[in-house]
């Protein structure tokens, strides 16, 4: 079995591999050429983390199950939000191919499926990007939603009691994107009056107004990913074409979840999942003035896509650790 660390895994994988090979994921998926049993959450309330376990499979070569956690206190600890590990097996004998660290490959595909859902619903001319959050997986949001759209600006909002995190955020950024224009926000309705936004925080209460939201904007809504998170105000929900990356996730635990059981929004009011438009199934926008929305709650098939990916580069350059069991 082939053992790979956390950097390994990074460096054998590129955001423009990741959201190729997560766009074929949903292609598949939609095709019905997957498999992807419903994510099972152990809650740890006294801690305020969970740890999930999701399989998948895609075609007929090979399987995988990830064990990540959401521990949104543990920067304080001096760890990551998420942590995770992927053990990829041969579909023919069940034999363990690969263990690796899941947690660039958990931040690089979610910010993949955000990047593919832009590719479908955003402006086609759309050159401004509003960060709702400037923590890890705002960086990979930047990175992915650049490989799709041609940017100019960027505006990135953190809690106002953590902008030096928000100003680390876009010194790293900077550094790492020369020539484009990444600028603190004023206020959450600065970020939020660009052309695509993207919210990745772990709020239980909204905050994202409808006011705030105007028409054209694509939202790509990533912080809800558990029951009980809710990032968005629900108005915008009913306002909005909204795509779900997988229905029976979204309802249990995505953005939806909360005005789902409070009433304020049905599993009717949903307009596609994300497969339906990578399949051509289903045509996201119609119009330049509608408000477009992606719940993002983050699939197995996303992660068996880029570990199979990993594992091959990993082969092809002698990287990694063979171990015996």
């Amino acid at each position: 079995m082939l053992l790979l660390t956390d950097q390994q895994v990074e460096s054998l994988l590129t955001m423009a591999q990741a959201i190729e090979a997560v766009e074929q994921a949903f292609r598949q998926f939609g095709e019905g050429e997957a498999q992807m049993p419903a994510k099972v959450y152990l809650d740890f309330p006294d801690y305020q983390g969970d740890l999930r376990v999701m399989p998948a499979a895609i075609g007929t070569t090979m399987a995988g199950v990830k064990i990540v956690n959401s521990h949104p206190g543990n920067p304080a600890r001096g760890l990551p939000a998420v942590m995770g590990t992927y053990l990829l097996v041969s579909q023919e004998t069940g034999r363990p191919l690969a263990f690796m660290s899941a947690t660039a490959l958990t931040a690089i595909r979610t910010g993949a499926a955000s990047a593919v859902a832009t590719k479908y619903l955003a402006l086609k001319e759309a050159t401004t990007l509003g960060l709702v959050g400037a923590g890890v997986q705002a960086a990979y949001q930047l990175e992915a939603i650049m490989q799709v759209r041609d940017l100019s600006r960027v505006v990135v909002w953190g809690p106002p009691n953590d902008e030096a995190r928000r100003d680390a955020f876009i010194a790293r950024a900077l550094s790492q994107h020369a020539g484009l224009r990444i600028e603190p926000a004023a206020s959450i309705e600065d970020a939020l009056s660009n052309e695509i936004i993207c919210t990745t925080t772990p709020t239980r209460v909204p905050i994202v107004p409808v006011s705030a939201v105007s028409p054209g904007v694509h939202i790509n809504a990533v912080g809800a990913d558990a029951p009980g998170k809710q990032e968005l105000d629900p108005q915008i929900l009913r306002k909005a074409v909204v795509v779900v990356d997988e229905m029976h996730q979204a309802v249990s635990g995505g953005e939806i979840n909360v005005p789902i059981a409070n009433a304020e929004f049905s599993k009717q009011d949903i307009a596609a999942t994300l497969s339906d438009l990578v399949t051509g199934k289903v045509i996201g926008r119609s119009s330049d003035e509608q408000i477009t929305v992606f719940d993002s709650t983050g699939l197995a098939i996303e992660d068996i896509a880029v570990a199979s990916l990993v594992y091959l580069a990993a082969l092809n350059s002698s990287t990694g650790s063979e171990v015996e069991l």
